[in-house]
């Protein structure tokens, strides 16, 4: 009798044995399984790894499909951000399409696995909008800046759309969906160190041909590639990974409260330099950046804590990187006020007012429903919930800066 197939024997009343065994070679184990279920045909453990592996082997299939849908995915997205380009103009085309380009990619990707008719509808009607309504608007005034900049956040909503699917509504949906973007920002970050390098390799080897290499690679090739990278991160999180890397909830955890002691670090320093954000418009942005940057952070840190009741260290420090956030965000819009009244109304000044405002009634929000599941007053839902719950405004600002403030400033 093959050995592997007596250790199968072995092992019959022993599940963690089995699943040992079966992983530590897969290949051996389908080989010698035939015989040990000769052997042994009345057994009904022998049965369930029948039948399991009977539905594992077909799978291939399917895999082999949804892995070239993907890379045909990421060369039609490389295509038609690149091809357009080269009459409409590098300048005019990338800022207005480029970045929706590559957020529909993502929602083709996700709706390939389920052909949503109303989906799909959905989507062309956005591609036909934002392709009409870009074409539209003239020049890159501040207004029209601003709105090109919150297009994109459209997209990304729409992909929330197809991800979570029929379940839009439920907070846990919503939350997979953050977690998601937290995976992909990492997958993503590897799959374009790795262009990277091959295309530093790529244009060295050339430029021993022609002096001009390297001006085409990076004008074609690493165009297409860039608008391609979003799709390869998808596909390795969804396929390869099977959306359970973990990768996101390591760095959180680690880079967690490494922010929270950057974030108040430079605020004590900031202001006993004698920086003001009221006067100083670089520092005022500075403060903006840090305030987007740490709320990702804390977001993303929520969206990867578990249903676990129990209080730990990372909770204290989420709350702690909240509240340092909402004292950052309160300083950055009384500076606005202050500006706005100095200085009057400008389409950015109105636009960084607002998104302030958006990003304070949610830190507010999160940081209240942190408070009391602390104090023991809420279970650990209320946290995600409240993260999860206020996503869609972040989308209907977008769609108000996008497409009302352009025509309150007569696209100045």
């Amino acid at each position: 009798m093959h050995p592997t197939a007596q250790r199968i024997l072995d092992s019959l009343d022993h599940p963690e044995g089995l699943e040992a065994l079966y992983r530590e070679d897969p290949a051996s184990f389908r080989l010698a399984f035939d015989q040990a279920a000769r052997a042994a045909p009345d057994s009904i453990t022998l049965r369930v790894w029948a039948a399991r592996l009977a539905y594992a082997q077909p799978a291939r299939e399917p895999e082999i499909r949804r892995w070239r849908s993907a890379l045909g995915l990421a060369l039609v997205t490389g295509a038609l951000v690149r091809l357009p380009a080269i009459w409409l103009g590098d300048e005019w085309y990338y800022p207005r399409l480029g970045p929706s380009l590559v957020m529909l990619s993502l929602a083709a990707y996700f709706w390939l696995k389920h052909r949503d008719r109303r989906t799909l509808i959905a989507g062309l009607a956005l591609i036909a909008t934002v392709a009409a309504y870009t074409a539209l608007l003239p020049g890159y005034t501040d207004s029209v800046v601003m709105a090109l900049i919150h297009l994109p956040i459209l997209s990304w909503a729409f992909v929330g759309l197809v991800f979570t699917g029929a379940s839009w509504r439920d907070p846990q949906a919503r939350i997979r969906y953050v977690r998601y973007n937290g995976e992909l920002l990492i997958l993503a970050s590897l799959v374009a160190l790795g262009g990277i390098v091959f295309s530093g390799i790529t244009i060295a080897l050339f430029e021993f041909i022609s002096k001009n290499s390297g001006d085409w690679y990076a004008r074609n090739a690493g165009v297409i590639g860039a608008a391609a990278v979003p799709v390869a991160g998808t596909y390795l999180y969804d396929a390869v990974f099977q959306r359970r890397t973990a990768l996101a909830a390591v760095l959180v955890r680690v880079f967690a409260p490494l922010f929270l002691a950057m974030a108040t670090t430079y605020l004590v320093v900031a202001f006993l330099s004698g920086h003001n954000p009221f006067l100083d418009r670089s520092f005022l942005i500075t403060f903006n950046g840090l305030l987007l940057v740490v709320l990702g952070m804390t977001v993303f840190s929520i969206a990867e804590r578990g249903e676990q009741t129990e209080v730990g260290w990372p909770d204290y420090v989420n709350a702690a990187l909240l509240a340092v956030t909402l004292v950052i965000d309160l300083i950055a819009l009384s500076a606005i006020v202050f500006r706005l009244s100095s200085y009057g109304l400008t389409p950015n000044r109105v636009v960084v007012l607002g998104a302030n405002l958006v990003v304070m009634i949610h830190l507010a929000r999160t940081c209240h429903a942190y408070l009391n599941l602390i104090l023991g007053r809420t279970a650990p839902g209320g946290v995600r919930g409240a993260v999860a719950s206020y996503l869609p405004i972040y989308a209907v600002w977008a769609a108000l800066v996008s497409f009302v403030l352009p025509l309150v400033f007569r696209f100045s």
